[in-house]
């Protein structure tokens, strides 16, 4: 019998019950039994539990020692997505593994990446060599349909309501001027309206990048999958530590020479798009500093 506390802590259950109101937290009751289904089910015997926006996630292993991880969400459709996506991406050695799917349960079983750091932990972003190799793989999609994945644009109307909502609350409110998300939203639309309808990621952020050592090279985890414009899973790793505008457009002019297909002038207006969402989510976390500020400089025009 496992630990009620591991199963799903306080921390947990408070991100559940931000994502899903008052539906996360009736699931978290539920997660105990879920947990032993599935354990049963997979051989699995669970060592350690992560939560993240939308899943409570254990690694583990099964018998002959092999590593693994076991995602489980309250969202059936969440869990559905991600399968459809990585079974697209199947091939390619920079996306993980899905081992098995539980889809009614919400249930994903998949590889645990070794050694596993998350890009986010390391002193210094990857060479952009190797970010290409990675935005090139993802790009490069085979297997069953994807056409019933939910459209980047509608992701994007869900993102920009639930940054107006953060904006919106102090001390956020007296940072961010009113009107920058709604400014934020319209470039976004234009660019969902005129661009391509291939396999997004989604939340390609160096936290949902891990290392896969020198065999794997960087492995993508968690995609928020969708049809839309793939220069979106740019946007991330070419504003993260940046500390200038001068630095992003270089960034973003090296991976148009490296990725094919990538065009530089979509990114930047992405990197516009996508700035006050980022700003609005660091000032939630961050005193105001730097960052923040060339945030709100790139948002304002």
């Amino acid at each position: 019998m496992l630990d009620s506390e591991f199963i799903l802590d306080a921390e947990g259950r408070r991100k559940l019950a931000d994502r899903f109101g008052p539906a996360g937290d009736a699931w978290g009751d539920e997660l105990p039994g879920l947990v032993e289904r599935c354990c049963r089910r997979w051989g699995l015997t669970l060592d350690q539990a992560v939560s993240g926006g939308t899943a409570r996630v254990f690694l583990g292993q099964q018998p002959g020692g092999r590593r693994v991880v076991l995602k489980l969400t309250p969202d059936s459709e969440i869990a559905g997505d991600e399968a459809t996506a990585l079974r697209a991406w199947a091939a390619a050695r920079q996306v993980v593994d899905l081992l098995e799917t539980d889809l009614a349960a919400g249930a994903l079983l998949l590889e645990a990446v070794q050694p596993g750091t998350k890009v986010s932990d390391w002193p210094a972003l990857p060479p952009l060599a190797d970010v290409a190799g990675l935005l090139t793989a993802l790009r490069q999609v085979h297997g069953p349909d994807t056409s019933s994945l939910p459209t980047a644009a509608d992701g994007l109307e869900i993102m920009f309501d639930r940054t107006e909502r953060y904006r919106a609350s102090p001390p956020v409110a007296a940072l961010v001027p009113a009107g920058l998300v709604d400014r934020a939203r319209r470039t976004a639309r234009e660019l969902a309206q005129s661009g391509p309808a291939a396999l997004v990621h989604g939340d390609l952020h160096p936290a949902n990048v891990l290392d896969g050592g020198p065999a794997r090279g960087l492995v993508a985890i968690d995609p928020r999958p969708s049809l839309g414009d793939p220069d979106w899973d740019a946007v991330d790793w070419v504003m993260t530590r940046a500390a200038s505008r001068a630095e992003i457009q270089d960034r973003i002019a090296q991976l148009a020479g490296l990725v094919p297909g990538l065009d530089g002038d979509r990114v930047w207006r992405w990197c516009l798009a996508a700035a006050v969402v980022l700003a609005v989510q660091r000032l939630r976390q961050h005193p105001p500093d730097d960052a923040a500020g060339l945030l709100l400089d790139l948002a304002a025009g």
